[in-house]
């Protein structure tokens, strides 16, 4: 058949010869072809006409077809490219509403008034960048700001963010490639084997705390509401089970069985932030944190008396509890574990100021598997994988090899044979 053979995708036609306009500039055009639509006329008008064909050859270099139903361009702003993420998080079936906040949570500032409009976040930082300006130097800057964990949380949207301008052709190849490694600590972190003595202790400040006594950093109750005894009970379960604190609070009445031969608690589930739900910011996601967290754990006699006093006080309290957890908030809503840390932080006081949820769950951790030997016993206890669970929670000297015999021969003078 006769016709025309079409121009290959992705290539410029022959640039027209530059014409002079009635205002005295020069004026010259190229075609492009594009995987969508019709061939796109780039123009190009500079004071003479070479200075025009100049112009367009730049423009042909630097020009990238923008595919998809929303233009990302070089120009597009950084804050406007952080919105297009959000809506494909949203539009994504694998995202949840607690893995969009998060994102968002590093992009924009925070419209809470208790919130410090100061604190780093890519909206009032880099947001008004256009996305040809965000180099990985302007990126290093950003990530050099933050503390240690704010900064690998920008990292990570930030090359989610930089990835969708390299889909859609506005950049070659992402800058975040180019920002430099986190290099990991060799210092090791409290909360194992040298903290596994100070569980007693801190019990008995709590408690001493709980009723209203003094303690280090803390002065007595004297007015107010009552101090919040549920402190005590939430303390005992994470030592006695190793349970996240958004797994704490998520823990619903009938997944308690304190009757049972062996007293159980199920983890079935966990708080997620979301806002704009009308739901105080949390939410009960009905899984937990990980593929390895649904478990049912057996509770040590301390535990169990924790989970009693917990349902005695809903019993004689009579508080509103329409999600049926074991600690609800006073007003009857789910807890949040961000207030609940204002009152763990009075508790610990200063003799204890490094002790958070977590130091705990390490101390569970590393309790198992110095009891038992068995760090895949530990792993299981707390909802995690052997490995997860050797590198972040237990804490045990690697044992060197048998080598006592060649140690007391050359003590002894004696020759090794040969």
């Amino acid at each position: 058949m006769g016709g025309r053979i079409p121009k290959p995708v992705g290539t410029f036609g022959v640039p027209s010869k530059p014409k002079k306009q009635k205002n005295g500039r020069w004026r010259t055009t190229v075609r492009f072809y594009g995987a969508s639509g019709p061939p796109h006329q780039i123009e190009r008008l500079g004071r003479s006409a070479d200075d025009a064909g100049n112009r367009l050859a730049e423009a042909m270099r630097d020009y990238r077809e923008q595919l998809g139903y929303k233009r990302i361009t070089r120009s597009t702003k950084l804050i406007e490219l952080a919105a297009e993420l959000i809506a494909e998080l949203e539009a994504d079936d694998a995202c949840t509403a607690g893995n969009v906040e998060d994102y968002r949570r590093e992009i924009y500032v925070s419209t809470d008034k208790r919130a410090d409009p100061g604190t780093i976040k890519i909206e009032n930082s880099i947001g008004h960048l256009q996305v040809w300006q965000a180099t990985a130097g302007e990126l290093e800057r950003l990530v050099a700001k933050g503390l240690r964990r704010k900064a690998k949380q920008h990292k990570i949207v930030l090359r989610a963010m930089m990835q969708i301008a390299v889909r859609h052709g506005a950049l070659d190849t992402n800058p975040v490639d180019g920002v430099s490694p986190f290099t990991r600590r060799s210092t090791q972190a409290r909360g194992k084997v040298q903290d596994q003595d100070v569980l007693p202790g801190f019990r008995a400040q709590v408690r001493a705390w709980a009723a209203g006594d003094a303690v280090p950093g803390t002065p007595a109750y004297t007015s107010g509401p009552p101090r919040d005894w549920s402190v005590v009970w939430v303390t005992d379960l994470i030592c006695g089970t190793g349970i996240r604190p958004d797994e704490v609070f998520a823990v619903r009445l009938e997944d308690v069985d304190l009757d049972a031969t062996i007293p159980y608690l199920d983890v079935t589930g966990t708080l997620v932030e979301v806002k704009g739900l009308g739901t105080g910011g949390w939410v009960r996601k009905p899984l937990p944190k990980s593929v390895h967290g649904w478990r049912r754990l057996l509770l040590p006699e301390h535990a169990v008396q924790a989970c009693r006093e917990a349902l005695k006080d809903l019993e004689v309290t009579g508080r509103p509890n329409p999600h049926g957890v074991l600690f609800p908030a006073r007003n009857g809503s789910l807890r949040s574990p961000n207030n609940f840390g204002r009152s763990w932080r009075a508790a610990r006081g200063d003799n204890y100021a490094w002790v958070t949820p977590r130091t705990f769950r390490r101390g569970v951790g590393t309790a198992v598997d110095n009891a038992y030997g068995d760090p895949e016993r530990a792993a299981r206890q707390l909802g995690n994988t052997e490995a997860v669970a050797r590198r972040h929670y237990i804490d045990i000297p690697e044992t060197a090899p048998d080598n006592r015999e060649g140690l007391e021969r050359w003590a002894r003078g004696q020759q090794p044979k040969t």
